[in-house]
């Protein structure tokens, strides 16, 4: 992975700002610290978790395994879909023979939920094409309580050991936890200081991915590495880097984010980001709005008001320098109006890629890029491990907590007490 700043502003007070703080993630993973607010730093080196979801995944996964389904919302869902869409959920649809894939139970709407139901009946015929993975961190969230009352109970008419085919991911001992027990549903357990949107790296998103046959232990790998980089002194240390140029452009006023993503797959990783973003630093009146781009769709709906619009924003480019190869025929149809006859689509993305990159410095508007070697496990696991530190070294120095998100229980009490009055 390769990133590339242009870098205007003396980051010095900066870097010292952040050194202190910086030695403390050093120390809690050093020490394995799962009681300090940076738990989640742990994770990606925390062989305990692993060799759970590895005896979850012997106990679950079976060779007739069609479908997971993984009822979450937030930050018990975006992480695993963002990784799944990356290497293969944005072409679910055209790979019709490919298995195991993955659905995502992540919205309580009517016709959402009776579609999927109909799906189930008529394209499961036994236990063991399915599993269902029942996520929530606190264990009493609305939307995933809903889904997996809606599915658990169509299934237990058709299959009596439907019970086998569950997990509950959540805290340890959250009522969940004591339900899934009572009800004899197999659980695993979430460190407890580690929030939902920092859990990817936990059996929130290690059980699911692995049932998917995705590489888990290439994506810890990929992290661990990127982890080591973000805790260090050096130059290599981009989170550090990144969230200095975020700082010091949010004091000139542009508040916006854009992560302008080169492949469509990348989709949900921004979006994933994007919580991220919103939930750990949108606090104090303060905070930066994240926005999710994707070349070249949005080069024909957007970047008209990026370049164009006011300068409230700062970008991030992010492409990966090995991309599949499809040709476009060197006799064309349309001879009078082609010039891209012969040429490699990947050949044409990264002119597209390059000629962006130009346009914003040009512009003078502010971004980075971010070069990812593949869109792999490994760099994916990187990626992510990379934003989160970002947001843990941003939230320091805007003087905001990262971990708590106290805004978003107001609409869950006003709902609980609409639900209760009824």
């Amino acid at each position: 992975m390769k990133f590339i700043y242009t870098q205007p502003h003396d980051w010095t007070e900066q870097e010292k700002t952040l050194a202190p703080y910086i030695d403390h993630c050093k120390q809690v993973v050093a020490t394995s610290d799962y009681n300090a607010l940076e738990a989640s730093l742990c994770l990606s080196s925390d062989k305990e978790i692993l060799a759970q979801v590895d005896e979850m995944i012997k106990k679950k996964k079976t060779n007739e395994l069609k479908y997971i389904i993984v009822i979450g919302i937030g930050g018990s869902n975006l992480g695993t879909k963002a990784l799944y869409d990356s290497l293969y959920g944005s072409v679910d649809v055209l790979t019709p023979d490919r298995y195991p894939k993955m659905f995502f139970l992540d919205t309580i709407d009517p016709k959402a939920n009776t579609t999927f139901l109909n799906y189930f009946d008529k394209y499961i015929t036994n236990e063991n094409e399915f599993s269902i993975s029942i996520i929530s961190k606190s264990g009493g969230t609305t939307e995933p309580l809903v889904n997996a009352e809606i599915l658990l109970g169509h299934l237990k008419k058709q299959f009596p050991n439907w019970k086998d085919r569950c997990v509950i991911i959540t805290d340890n001992n959250s009522k969940m936890w004591d339900e899934g027990k009572r009800i004899g549903i197999d659980v695993l357990g979430i460190p407890k200081k580690v929030g939902g949107r920092y859990s990817i790296l936990s059996a929130v998103g290690l059980f699911p991915l692995a049932m998917a046959g995705i590489d888990i232990r290439s994506l810890l790998k990929g992290a661990e590495s990127m982890r080591s980089l973000c805790i260090s002194d050096t130059s290599e240390n981009h989170a550090r880097s990144s969230s200095i140029f975020q700082y010091l452009y949010l004091q000139e006023g542009k508040a916006i984010h854009n992560s302008f993503y080169f492949h469509p797959e990348l989709e949900s990783l921004g979006k994933w980001y994007r919580q991220l973003v919103g939930e750990s630093i949108g606090k104090d009146n303060i905070g930066v709005t994240p926005m999710v781009s994707i070349g070249s769709v949005d080069h024909h709906s957007m970047v008209q008001l990026y370049w164009g619009g006011p300068s409230d924003k700062t970008t991030e480019l992010v492409y990966s320098k090995k991309q599949s190869s499809c040709l476009v025929p060197s006799d064309p149809l349309f001879p009078t109006l082609s010039t891209t006859e012969g040429k490699d689509t990947a050949e044409i993305v990264s002119a597209i890629q390059k000629g962006t990159a130009l346009t914003y410095e040009n512009q003078k508007q502010p971004y980075f890029e971010v070069v990812l070697d593949d869109i792999n496990e490994y760099e994916i696991g990187a990626y992510m491990q990379y934003k989160m530190m970002e947001i843990l070294y941003l939230a320091h120095l805007m003087k905001v907590n990262a971990f708590d998100q106290p805004q978003v229980e107001l609409y869950k009490i006003e709902t609980r007490k609409i639900l209760v009055k009824k």
